[in-house]
């Protein structure tokens, strides 16, 4: 698994992916004027967020978590560990924590979003917990990639391997 991951080509297709999700997010929920639960840590903002929507938007919010927002953690997941197992070596084990940190907390916070779009708010201050380790561990996690990348450039620039 691990090597079909550091594989360029894989890591290129999860780029594309990522950035194809990420811009069908905008599209969705500008189409239906949502606000998005994702970015939402406040427990009372969510409570207000929900009270806003119409059952339409809360619809078309369900929908596009569970077509979108499940494959998210899967491409960006795919494209940071890619990138961290690809340039860090054997200490990419350890700088993948955040990525795959990231995703599982992902997964279950869209779950959870699921159960807030279908009516049941009980689980609001579960959802906040889960936004709240996803910001950063999401932050990290791309930060590492990003001097992953730069690992990689810098090694095909200058020829060391």
């Amino acid at each position: 698994m691990l090597n079909f991951l550091k594989d360029g080509r894989v890591v290129f297709a999860a780029f594309v992916i990522f950035m194809v999700i990420g811009a069908g997010f905008g599209v969705w929920s500008g189409r239906y004027d949502l606000i998005i639960l994702d970015q939402i840590s406040d427990a009372e903002n969510v409570r207000s967020a929900l009270a806003a929507m119409t059952p339409e938007q809360k619809s078309a919010h369900w929908w596009m978590t569970l077509v979108l927002d499940y494959a998210y953690p899967a491409a960006y997941g795919a494209l940071f560990l890619g990138i961290t197992w690809r340039f860090f070596g054997s200490a990419g084990k350890w700088l993948a924590i955040p990525a795959i940190v990231t995703v599982i907390v992902d997964v279950i916070e869209n779950t959870i979003q699921l159960v807030l779009l279908s009516g049941d708010e009980s689980l609001i201050w579960f959802k906040v917990l889960m936004t709240q380790i996803k910001f950063p561990a999401f932050l990290l996690a791309a930060l590492i990639a990003l001097i992953g990348l730069g690992i990689g450039v810098y090694r095909r620039v200058s020829g060391v391997k």
